[in-house]
Order: C-alpha cells, then structure tokens, then sequence
C-alpha cells in the first residue's frame, strides 16, 4: 500500500480504522489464546483460577482488607491496621505519651 497517494484527512481516516481493527484483533487473540489455555488446563483437571492462584488474569485484583490491630481510645470507631501511613489520631495519641503498644488491640 502506498501511503504517498493519500491525502492527510485520509490517513487520518486509515489511522482510525486501523486502530479499531487492532483493538478488536486482539480482543480476538486474547479470546483464542484462553480457550486454549482453558482446554489444556481442564485436560490436566484444573482451572485457570487455580492454576494462576485465583488471579485468572485481572488486573488490579484487590485483597480483603487487614484486620485492625490498633483502636483509638477516645473513639473506638477509629482502626488502622498498622499498615500504610498512620491515621492522625495516632499520631496525636504519640504525642501526647502514649506508645503504639498502648493502642494494640
């Protein structure tokens, strides 16, 4: 295909549609290559969830949340599970005195 013919609203044109196509090729793909991996995977007893630990390919798969570990005392609705930045309240608790060991749970 020579692309020297063409005009500019035409690549434009051709650029859009090539897009779609290659958006829709691979969704194509995507779905040929899991049927194949799905077969092969029941062929040897197992599912794709299994074999891949439950992920089965999502992105951004979330975990259950942590358990509290630590609680405010001035306001028991108050939790943090000791991971990620630490809650104001916490903060204020240790600089009034009290330890983090105070606060567990």
């Amino acid at each position: 295909m020579d692309l020297s013919t063409l005009g500019y609203q035409e690549l434009v044109e051709l650029r859009a549609q090539l897009d779609g196509e290659l958006v829709r090729r691979k969704e194509q793909e995507k779905s040929r290559i899991l049927s194949q991996l799905q077969s092969a995977a029941a062929a040897s007893g197992f599912t794709i969830a299994e074999l891949l630990g439950e992920v089965s390919g999502k992105k951004g798969a979330k975990k259950a949340p942590a358990a509290a570990a630590y609680i405010n005392p001035a306001d028991a609705s108050q939790t943090w599970s000791g991971r990620g930045r630490k809650p104001q309240w916490v903060h204020d608790a240790i600089a009034n005195g009290a330890t983090l060991d105070a606060l567990k749970i």
